[in-house]
């Protein structure tokens, strides 16, 4: 059984090769060839563990993902296992691993469901998912300026200065409603009180909330969900019942919205058009086929060095 570290794993992967192993999953998912268990929590008074599985048949193995909460902090594991024989294959530190699959599946659903001419990118929050994001979602579209709204300068100006070194982006920190107003807006916040007002939003804009993952966090308001067209979640099975930015939503609302599953998405493989005016909102909790399908790329990548 081998062990990896986050510095190992961190230096195998990529964003693209991980966009493409997280849509080939989401298609297993979509034909019945993948197996995906929820998210379990317990909880002491000071500390929480999770865990969630998942089950590829074309790869051949079985992911638990677990980790623990001290403090607001995580530490991530994943343990990867051959569905041929039952072993073990590799114990896996997760934390790297959990930054790119979850800003390679944004990324992912940007494809299908931004604009692909989208020119400016809207970020809350500079902390590290913000980043990660941020960057798989620069390597993906022609971005020429982003907006940037943080609590942190020290991180917003780091964020900002980076895009312009990397991908030469033009970013600046700006209000609440100026970086609503970008082509594409990222949520990475965290947040117990909504950020953003749908009235904010431009027309046709993609918009994608990752950083609410708990029923009493909220990022995303009431008139953003009635502006959206059309709600995409990473899980029907999961996402709905965990973030408060559906589960605190009035339910007479929600009742007329349609709620898709990414996975259908994916399946069809039909990209928004340029032309098109209505908001799509993607809201995502990270599930295990994520977890599981870059595990094993990564275990794939590691074990041919």
């Amino acid at each position: 059984m081998n062990y990896y570290t986050n510095d190992q794993i961190g230096e195998v992967l990529d964003v693209s090769t991980a966009m493409e192993a997280v849509r080939a999953a989401y298609v297993e998912l979509h034909d019945n060839e993948a197996a995906v268990q929820v998210r379990t929590r317990i909880a002491l008074p000071h500390a929480k563990f999770s865990t969630m599985a998942a089950m590829l048949s074309s790869a051949g193995v079985a992911a638990v993902k677990m980790y623990t909460t001290l403090n607001g902090q995580f530490r991530f594991f994943i343990a990867l296992l051959s569905l041929d024989d039952g072993a073990m294959l590799a114990m896996m530190e997760a934390d790297s691993l959990t930054r790119i699959r979850t800003a390679a599946t944004t990324a992912l659903a940007a494809r299908y469901l931004a604009r692909p001419s989208s020119k400016c990118l809207g970020i809350f929050g500079s902390g590290v998912q913000a980043t990660a994001h941020a960057e798989a979602i620069a390597q993906n579209f022609d971005f020429s300026e982003a907006f940037i709204r943080s609590n942190d300068d020290r991180t917003a100006d780091a964020l900002a200065q980076l895009l312009h070194d990397r991908y030469n982006i033009t970013a600046t920190q700006t209000s609440a409603q100026e970086t609503a107003s970008a082509d594409i807006v990222v949520l990475a916040t965290r947040a117990s009180e909504p950020v953003i007002h749908g009235s904010w939003l431009s027309p046709g804009a993609f918009v994608a909330g990752i950083g609410a993952t708990r029923p009493d966090q909220r990022e995303i308001d009431d008139a953003t969900i009635e502006a959206a067209s059309e709600i995409v979640v990473d899980w029907l099975q999961q996402t709905p019942f965990e973030t408060g930015d559906l589960m605190l939503a009035p339910r007479d609302l929600l009742a007329h919205k349609t709620m898709t599953d990414l996975s259908s998405v994916i399946a069809a493989n039909e990209m928004r058009g340029d032309d098109s005016s209505d908001i799509i909102l993607y809201k995502a909790v990270g599930m295990a086929l994520q977890d599981a399908a870059i595990a094993h790329l990564a275990y794939t990548q590691l074990i041919t060095r």
